[in-house]
């Protein structure tokens, strides 16, 4: 077969003149890398802040939550108060003069810590009591141990 001879290759480098006015193009363009990179930076730190905020709004939508609990909670306790205080109103409508005078005296006693009296609802509507041994209560007012209103 053939023998193989040594091939060489020489590469010359020309420059040439630009013959184009282009210089307007290269002035117009010169920072564009740069915008890019500072635009590329811009987009990264805003990104970064949505997502903090996200994690605000998160916290403070959890929150509200729990603020619309303890509203509905706090609804619900002024409800029943109104409910009390209406059949409170109801179990004094039907008591006159010295009655309703010695029913107010008593809830009003036991409403008192150390007082001595007590009060309970029951189906006929409250009962106040003044354990045997307990003074202060007006005896002449008072001719039994207990007064259902």
């Amino acid at each position: 077969m053939g023998g193989g001879g040594r091939s060489s290759h020489t590469t010359t480098h020309q420059t040439t003149q630009n013959p184009y006015n282009d210089q307007w193009i290269r002035d117009k363009f010169q920072g564009v890398d740069q915008r890019g990179l500072e635009f590329s930076n811009f987009m990264a730190s805003r990104q970064a802040n949505l997502g903090r905020e996200a994690d605000i709004r998160s916290s403070l939508q959890s929150g509200l939550t729990g603020l619309q609990a303890d509203f509905a909670g706090a609804s619900a306790n002024i409800e029943n108060l109104q409910k009390q205080n209406e059949q409170a109103a109801a179990d004094f409508a039907g008591l006159q003069g010295s009655q309703l005078q010695q029913a107010k005296d008593l809830y009003n006693l036991a409403q008192q810590e150390g007082s001595g009296v007590q009060g309970y609802k029951n189906p006929a509507g409250m009962t106040f009591i003044r354990p045997k041994g307990t003074a202060g209560l007006n005896r002449q007012s008072l001719q039994t141990q207990s007064l259902n209103v």
